[in-house]
């Protein structure tokens, strides 16, 4: 009978702290222009979720770019949507750091609650989590091995796992959960992470693999989805998220984000907590989307989206039309190869072996050991050769910098390889 008061008293007192806990997020969309739309789309619609599941607007954090609401190529200013025939997602919308403020540095001082470090910056918003509380975490933009981009700036999975290990140690949280969108985005968290500091991870493709885009609009000439977050957003507009487990949540987007993978990473009992402990578990303001779930047969993978763009211009362009579309096609691959030629240079300066670089170029490395050296060339390649906040491409050539790294070419020579071959000066548009 004492066995059984004390087990009831622990499960009381543990419902307590559950239902006692605040809800906190931060939403991230890391890229900027029109073809990038669909990303801040998605952090929009990622605040809709939240907002309309009861998390109040003090307890959401957004950071985006904010130039494609009244951008001149919106046929519709001020409407953003990210999905066929869905709502307005902008309207309402939270926007507590934009332009160059969406940083790696100031989303640090956000999620820490750094309220000193934000100090004149945007909002001056953070989330102020305690032992108690659960942290959502959304981001969404482009990435590669080991790193996650932001207009300015890069955010690397060592400086991640160390802000939010430090976060654990100072009972900062109860438990976190983030959804990442990015290509080779499973790479931030693979074979980093510990299984018990209360941080679950689900990411839109593994460490190898690209993540795709969906739902191309022909008004806007852009794709207005990312398929990964319009899985889950789309599921959990829905669902009952006070009975639909992570893991639960999870086997529906792994089967709907069906062009990669969709891996999780993390403590693997989080997969029994409902999804409303993360997302909220209000209903009243819920407000579903009118024209319900939708086929996604449209996706392309997210580095090729500017191709696919100048394709779907061209299917439907007239003759006169089809020559300056066509041109802008081959001008699009020339510059891809400039990028794959600046990087190969690189290589062979810095093994001296030409056959051994371009090896090295057509075989990625993807696992970090010596992060001093990557971020050091990656940092670099982005300051010296193609800033990739304008130039997305460049993205994938950073494991080339990676094997570098990794096979002992030294970081002072891979410095000195890409001082040598970036002389060119600043470089944009090469999508």
């Amino acid at each position: 009978m004492k066995m059984t008061v004390r087990v009831l008293a622990l499960l009381t007192a543990l419902s307590a702290v559950t239902v006692s806990a605040d809800h906190w997020a931060v939403l991230v969309a890391g890229s900027y222009s029109w073809s990038n739309y669909r990303h801040q789309a998605g952090i929009c619609h990622a605040y809709h979720v939240l907002h309309d599941h009861g998390i109040p607007d003090d307890h959401i954090v957004v950071m985006m770019y904010d130039d494609i609401a009244y951008n001149d190529l919106n046929p519709t200013p001020g409407i953003i949507i990210n999905q066929p025939g869905g709502p307005n997602v902008y309207e309402d919308i939270v926007k507590d750091y934009t332009g160059r403020d969406v940083t790696p540095e100031v989303f640090f001082k956000v999620l820490t609650g750094d309220q000193a470090g934000v100090a004149g910056i945007g909002s001056g918003k953070v989330i102020r989590s305690g032992p108690g509380d659960h942290v959502f975490i959304n981001m969404v933009d482009h990435g590669n091995t080991g790193f996650f981009s932001f207009p300015n700036g890069i955010m690397f999975a060592d400086d991640l796992l160390n802000v939010i290990t430090n976060m654990h140690e100072n009972n900062q949280y109860r438990e976190m959960v983030m959804y990442m969108e990015s290509c080779e985005s499973g790479s931030m968290f693979d074979g980093i992470y510990p299984d018990n500091i209360g941080f679950y991870a689900a990411t839109a493709s593994d460490p190898k693999e690209s993540s795709y885009s969906c739902y191309y609009d022909d008004s806007r000439n852009t794709y207005i989805g990312d398929l990964f977050g319009c899985c889950w957003m789309e599921n959990s507009d829905e669902r009952d998220l006070t009975t639909m487990t992570l893991g639960e949540q999870h086997l529906i987007i792994s089967e709907c984000n069906n062009e990669s993978h969709t891996p999780w990473y993390g403590q693997p009992s989080m997969q029994d907590e409902v999804v409303g402990a993360f997302l909220g578990k209000g209903n009243e303001k819920q407000r579903k989307s009118p024209t319900g779930w939708h086929s996604k047969e449209d996706t392309v993978p997210s580095v090729d989206v500017p191709l696919f763009i100048l394709r779907n211009k061209l299917k439907k362009a007239s003759e006169d039309e089809k020559v300056a579309l066509q041109a802008e096609i081959n001008g699009l691959f020339k510059k891809r190869e400039f990028v794959q030629e600046t990087t190969l240079n690189i290589a062979t300066l810095a093994t001296g072996d030409q056959e051994l670089a371009e090896y090295y170029l057509d075989n990625p490395m993807r696992k970090v050991s010596d992060w001093t050296c990557y971020k050091r060339a990656v940092k670099a390649f982005n300051d010296k050769c193609f800033h990739f906040g304008e130039n997305t491409f460049a993205i994938k050539m950073t494991p080339t910098l990676l094997n570098l790294c990794e096979n002992s070419f030294g970081i002072d020579n891979i410095l000195r390889r890409i001082q040598e071959v970036c002389k060119f000066g600043f470089v944009t548009g090469i999508e």
